[in-house]
């Protein structure tokens, strides 16, 4: 398959493969699925690991080579341009990728981890300095939650732990908060163009009370933190905060407009990239057409062609997004038929 720079559609039956080719993407990107953190569900029945290859444009025009092979043992290895990567974090750098699939829920309604992982994805791209500190605050967690574990969490362990992990937190924090202040009109403008939803405001907790300082937080919560053999409050639990009105919105929303403001916020992520640093989300947009009505579809498309970015949307068939693209709109078509895919003149 040669994608198009622009639109590609994918239209074929259900269970012939659309889901399984965003799943191929995802998983050059990041490393892993957008459906199921369990590798052997992307591995054929059988096989022992898989192997997934593709060329990468470049800022320069041409493309490199990018392959990668996972192993249900845990093995893996990504190679570009016939080196080596070290982490999946230069792998996340090259591919920013955004799923847009709400057969799978909202982020309103979702686990705060959940949350937690579609904020710091926005601030990872944001911010260069994201990544690091948060190696150092899991390094730092994972060191002090094992003292808890243990019953070693005394005075002279605590001062080994305790400062750095306040001293990041602090940092991570800012970081954060100045990537929501950024984010948040964007989002409100998307969502606007695609439903009306009055008094919906985003909020931000940090992990801890915004009155006291994590360094007496800590302190405060030691003896519960001892019980629990795990800190409870710190980085770790950030999460967003959705309410209509003063009321989670999550409880006054219906399930239909949770849907589209996720939608928005995924495309106001995308829109930042864009203007921060001239860097195209690629969006990967699963059976859209089955979950929204041709008004909210068209208001969604729109935007996706706006940013100029490499889109791959499924629909079961071409008769689903036949009206909904603007006019400027670049469309390759392709049809998928028992994971074979065949390009449409």
């Amino acid at each position: 398959m040669v994608p198009g720079t622009g639109v590609n559609v994918i239209t074929g039956a259900n269970a012939s493969g659309k889901t399984s080719l965003l799943e191929a993407i995802h998983m050059l990107a990041l490393a892993r699925s957008f459906r199921s953190h369990r590798l052997a569900s992307v591995i054929t029945a059988g096989q022992s690991a898989c192997q997934l290859f593709a060329r990468i444009s470049t800022s320069s025009g041409g493309s490199v080579p990018l392959g990668m092979s996972r192993r249900l043992d845990g093995e893996h290895q990504i190679r570009l341009n016939g080196e080596t990567l070290r982490s999946t974090s230069e792998l996340a750098m090259l591919l920013p990728v955004q799923v847009i699939a709400p057969a799978g829920g909202g982020l309103l309604d979702a686990s705060p981890g959940v949350r937690r992982q579609f904020l710091d994805w926005g601030v990872f791209h944001y911010d260069g300095r994201f990544y690091g500190l948060w190696k150092q605050a899991q390094r730092l967690l994972k060191q002090r939650n094992t003292s808890l574990k243990c019953g070693t969490m005394d005075a002279s362990v605590r001062t080994s732990f305790d400062p750095g992990l306040v001293r990041v937190a602090e940092q991570l924090d800012e970081l954060r908060a100045a990537y929501l202040a950024v984010l948040e009109p964007l989002f409100l403008a998307s969502l606007e163009r695609i439903v009306n939803i009055p008094d919906l405001s985003l909020g931000y907790y940090r992990g801890w009370s915004k009155d006291n300082s994590l360094a007496d937080v800590l302190q405060e919560s030691l003896h519960r933190d001892q019980q629990l053999g795990y800190t409870q409050r710190g980085p770790q639990r950030a999460d967003l905060r959705f309410t209509v009105a003063g009321v989670s919105a999550a409880e006054r929303l219906s399930r239909g407009q949770q849907k589209l403001v996720t939608i928005a916020l995924r495309l106001a992520q995308g829109e930042l990239l864009g203007k921060r640093d001239q860097r195209r989300c690629l969006f990967l947009v699963d059976d859209l057409a089955a979950e929204l009505d041709t008004q909210h579809l068209s208001q969604v498309c729109e935007q996706l062609v706006a940013m100029h970015s490499q889109v791959f949307v499924t629909a079961v068939n071409a008769n689903e997004l036949a009206d909904v693209w603007p006019a400027n709109a670049t469309l390759a078509r392709f049809t998928i038929e028992q994971g074979r895919i065949t390009a449409v003149e």
